[in-house]
C-alpha cells in the first residue's frame, strides 16, 4: 500500500485551488509509479475535500487511473465536520466506486507547515493524543448514519494504532443508548454504533502490543498491521522481530488476518496469483 510522505502535508495548504492541483499531480504520478506493477503496488490518492463536486470528479478520476482508493482530511474545518449534508454525494460516489477511503495521521486541514524553528512540548503533546482526530470524524459519520446509508463504504483509519478503540466502542453504543438528546440521529434497525464500526471500519498499526492483547475487543477483522516503511516510526528492519514479539500466543488464523489478508480484502490483492497459486 502506498500512501504519501511529505504529501500527506498538503492537507494543510490554504489555497483550496492550490492543494486540489498538488492532488491531482500527485494522484497523476502515483498511478504512473503504480502500473509498473499493479498486482502488487496499490496507490491511494489524495482527495481535496473543501469542494465537493470537484472532490467526487477527483475520486472519480483517480478510480479510472487505477488506484486502489482514497485520502481525505483526518479532521476537516470545523464548520465542515462529516456530519454534514454536503458530503453525502462524496460517500455515495465512493461507495458505488469501491474506494476504501482513509484519514491518515498529519493531514488535519487546519494547522499550518512548520517553518524552520525549534520544537516544542506540544508536539509530543499532539503525537501522543493524535487519535483524538480521526477518532472525531469517524464518530461524526456514525452518529450521523453515514454507514447505515452507505452499508458498503469502507473507512480506514490509518497510522494511529489500535488500542484508543475499545473504551471509545463502548461510549458510543453508551452514548446511543442512553443520550437520546445528544445522539439525535436513530438508526433504522437495531444496529449499534459499535456494529458500524466492525462492519465498515478498519485500523492499520505498527507495533500496537496493548492493542493486540484487546483484540476480541476491536474485532481481528478491522485490524491491518503495516511497516510504515520508510518513515522514522518504521518498524524496517525489525518487522519479523517486532511481529513475533506482540503476535505471540495469537492464533494462527488470527495473525494471518492482521498481518495481511484484512488488507488483501479492503483493497482487492490477488493473494493467490501474488504467492504464485
Amino acid at each position: 500500500m502506498l500512501y504519501p510522505s511529505q504529501g500527506l502535508f498538503y492537507f494543510r495548504v490554504a489555497d483550496s485551488a492550490l492543494q486540489a492541483a498538488i492532488f491531482r499531480a500527485y494522484n497523476d504520478w502515483l498511478a504512473e509509479f503504480c502500473r509498473a506493477d499493479p498486482a502488487r503496488l496499490k496507490g491511494i490518492a489524495m482527495i481535496s475535500m473543501d469542494d465537493v463536486p470537484s472532490a467526487i470528479r477527483e475520486l472519480e478520476r483517480a478510480a479510472r487511473l487505477g488506484l486502489a482508493g482514497a485520502m481525505i482530511t483526518e479532521y476537516p474545518l470545523e464548520d465542515r465536520r462529516y456530519d454534514q449534508p454536503e458530503y453525502e454525494p462524496f460517500w455515495a460516489a465512493a461507495q458505488a466506486l469501491d474506494m476504501p477511503l482513509s484519514l491518515h495521521t498529519a493531514t488535519r486541514r487546519q494547522g499550518k507547515i512548520r517553518g524552520a524553528g525549534a520544537q516544542t512540548l506540544r508536539d509530543a503533546s499532539s503525537r501522543a493524543t493524535k487519535a483524538f482526530y480521526p477518532a472525531l470524524s469517524m464518530c461524526d459519520m456514525i452518529f450521523s448514519g453515514v454507514f447505515e446509508r452507505y452499508p458498503r463504504l469502507t473507512l480506514a483509519i490509518v497510522e494511529f494504532e489500535l488500542s484508543w478503540a475499545p473504551h471509545l466502542l463502548g461510549t458510543m453504543d453508551y452514548t446511543y443508548r442512553e443520550r437520546h438528546e445528544e445522539a439525535i440521529y436513530r438508526f433504522k434497525g437495531d444496529m449499534r454504533p459499535s456494529d458500524f464500526f466492525r462492519r465498515n471500519v478498519v485500523l492499520s498499526f505498527q507495533e500496537d502490543a496493548i492493542g493486540i492483547r484487546l483484540r476480541d475487543a476491536i474485532g481481528v477483522d478491522n485490524m491491518m498491521w503495516g511497516s510504515d516503511y520508510p518513515h522514522s516510526e518504521s518498524t524496517f528492519p525489525r518487522s519479523r522481530k517486532i511481529l513475533a514479539e506482540i503476535l505471540a500466543g495469537v492464533p494462527d488464523d488470527e495473525q494471518a488476518k492482521i498481518v495481511g489478508a484484512n488488507t488483501a480484502r479492503v483493497y482487492r490483492f490477488d493473494v493467490a496469483r501474488l504467492s504464485g497459486g
